[in-house]
């Protein structure tokens, strides 16, 4: 089979699920990552043969593409801050707006002699993991109630070098020490239910659940949870951030000022949407 004839069934699997481009990224990522060429090599050499073809590798591929499973899954990785993340069924992939929730963290607290940093639903691992790098000296717990995606983060945090301390907990009953942090951050559930069937098959077919929904009636209420957790757990002065669903941000704010927190801002990511609230205690 040649590198164009191999692009192409790519291709043609996942046309149907998805809006152009997509298509042309998951092909060419697929080929690069499990087939050893790029868009050059095939550009440069479209009638070469594929080497050392697996065709029942590539049946399945094709198969789990078709399906719509999201393509991180199928070559077992994704990449976040400048770092690689093990990414399978039952754990969230992180997203890129997540990216500007980490960065803002790391330039606001990173200045910190050895902060005390807790990512509370870790998921990956992908925000305790890359503060763990970016921030020197930090003291990173991550926090998850599923033991499931804790292994996986478990294995991002040895894979990258990253010394964090990792917490099987539910949010609802876990309580962290009096005084004990810094900073708190948080990106926890927050689509309501009702989105969900606006929602593509490779999201609601393979992501978590639990990691994505919250009810229509109570669309902030991993935010309030969290944000009466931070309130006892923060030094005065610590700081709590959050992403949060873009038409939310205001009552999420407001829950934070209610609950004496000043400082309060709404930040909008690259698209010029409400993506991130961030605040101090008093």
């Amino acid at each position: 089979m040649t590198r164009r004839e191999l692009y192409n069934k790519l291709w043609m699997c996942v046309a149907p699920l998805y809006d152009h481009p997509e298509p042309v990224a998951v092909a060419e990522r697929v080929c690069s990552e499990m087939f050893g060429f790029d868009r050059f090599g095939m550009t440069l050499a479209p009638s070469a043969e594929v080497e050392e073809l697996d065709e029942e590798m590539l049946a399945t591929i094709i198969e789990k593409l078709s399906a719509g499973c999201p393509v991180q899954y199928v070559v077992g990785h994704t990449e976040f801050c400048d770092l690689r993340f093990a990414v399978r069924e039952g754990v969230l992939i992180p997203r890129p707006e997540t990216e500007e929730l980490v960065r803002r963290v790391a330039e606001e607290v990173g200045h910190n002699t050895s902060p005390r940093i807790m990512d509370i639903g870790t998921g990956s691992g992908a925000i305790a993991v890359s503060l763990a790098k970016m921030i020197e000296g930090a003291k990173v717990t991550a926090v998850d109630v599923s033991a499931e995606a804790l292994a996986v983060a478990r294995e991002n945090a040895e894979a990258n070098g990253a010394e964090v301390t990792f917490v099987e907990a539910d949010i609802f009953t876990y309580q962290p020490t009096v005084g004990s942090l810094d900073v708190v951050v948080s990106n926890p559930p927050y689509i309501p239910l009702s989105e969900r069937e606006q929602m593509g098959r490779n999201v609601v077919d393979y992501e978590p659940s639990q990691a994505l929904f919250v009810p229509d009636h109570s669309p902030i209420v991993f935010y309030e949870r969290i944000a009466d957790v931070a309130s006892e757990a923060l030094v005065k002065g610590g700081r709590l951030y959050f992403e949060v669903h873009e038409k939310y941000a205001s009552e999420v704010a407001e829950a934070l000022v209610c609950r004496g927190f000043v400082e309060v801002q709404i930040i909008s990511d690259f698209f010029s949407k409400p993506r991130i609230v961030s605040c101090r205690k008093a």
